[in-house]
């Protein structure tokens, strides 16, 4: 029976470092940098597996999927792993592309990695339009807070709701001292205007995504939650994939970063913030939709309309969590608790309700 040679890849654009190891031995038993092409690596492999079964691994970064679905396709197994979590010792200040692959190859031999759950081209072509639309949301509030600033520092201030109908028209309006200033307020505008229509687009997209068969049936469920819209459930639907993989409510709150920190040591014990180490996107987006919580428990016509397409169990998870997350806000509110720290308590047990409305045979998260 062949042994296991496991290979930690250095991937860069122009080349990679490839160092292997043999299972059961404690040294790198082989490293090799070559060019990055596709015959060059893959006669390497082939070499390499007439003596061992391959398990690769590297690390996640720009070049996305791209390699691991090359190396499935030649019939070897591949792991993406997550960069943020590998092992590192305080004191190593030497980096180079060499011990870059020792490293990865040693950690990977003894399964202390945390491999990245890899989403089909589909699923990264979805994600892709998503996260689109959300650079495009950032460059729109960045180009608001410039217009902002640069009409103040010419003398004019609104004092009503700022970005309403009144306060565009109001803008378009404006008539600046000189020429050059109004050029510049015009470019403004004119880039606001567009990455609005834009956003616009993209949105009609994502609508359209949301009401294909295959995401059809996840985001009906999340929608029925008070407090998620189409966009939420695309955005926690596309960056997580697949909650199933998540063996409880608690691996799922882990994984958006909104479990607390810990600073502990024999009998001292220290809390902290959430940890705010999972997915970025995701956890913004809860904590906007927890918002609601704050609101008195109610069934508005549009979640009448949204909790009439699920089914008695769903319906039965989306009321429990409205109550239970009302309550606990007010609750940790009444007794001191900062709002925002309560607001990010309230999340966490909506992730929770999340994941139990998303699991086939799970029963609702008490």
């Amino acid at each position: 029976m062949k042994k296991i040679a496991y290979v930690g890849v250095d991937y860069h654009i122009k080349s990679v470092t490839i160092a292997v190891m043999i299972e059961g031995e404690k040294d790198v038993n082989d490293t090799v940098h070559l060019k990055n092409d596709d015959k060059v690596i893959r006669k390497y492999l082939k070499k390499l597996a007439t003596k061992f079964v391959i398990r690769i691994c590297y690390e996640a970064s720009a070049a996305g999927y791209v390699f691991q679905r090359k190396v499935w396709k030649w019939g070897y197994h591949c792991d993406v792993i997550a960069p943020s979590l590998i092992p590192k010792k305080p004191g190593d200040k030497r980096k180079n592309d060499y011990r870059d692959a020792v490293n990865l190859t040693g950690l990977y031999a003894r399964d202390m990695l945390t491999v990245v759950h890899p989403p089909s081209e589909k699923e990264e072509s979805i994600r892709s339009v998503i996260r689109c639309r959300i650079s495009l949301k950032e460059a729109e509030k960045k180009v608001k807070q410039q217009i902002n600033t640069f009409i103040l520092g010419r003398g004019f201030n609104w004092s009503k709701s700022k970005w309403t109908e009144e306060h565009r028209r109001w803008l378009l309006k404006m008539e600046l001292c000189d020429s050059h200033s109004q050029m510049v307020l015009e470019e403004y505008l004119g880039h606001l205007a567009y990455l609005g229509t834009r956003i616009q687009g993209l949105e009609k997209e994502i609508e359209k995504i949301a009401h294909s068969e295959t995401y059809a049936p996840s985001v009906k469920k999340l929608v029925a939650f008070r407090g998620i819209g189409t966009l939420t459930a695309m955005v926690l639907i596309a960056e997580i994939t697949d909650f199933r993989r998540f063996p409880n409510p608690r691996a799922l709150m882990a994984f958006l970063g909104l479990v607390p920190s810990e600073d502990s040591s024999g009998e001292r014990r220290g809390g902290g913030g959430i940890t705010k180490a999972g997915n970025r996107r995701c956890r913004t987006f809860v904590i906007e939709a927890a918002k609601h919580c704050m609101k008195k428990p109610r069934i508005s016509s549009k979640m009448r309309d949204a909790l009439g397409r699920v089914s008695a169990r769903e319906v039965n998870i989306a009321m429990k969590c409205m109550k239970r997350m009302h309550d606990r806000y007010w609750a940790l509110t009444m007794k001191g608790k900062n709002r925002n720290k309560a607001l990010t308590a309230a999340a966490r047990e909506f992730v929770g309700f999340i994941w139990a409305m998303m699991q086939p045979e799970a029963e609702a998260y008490n």
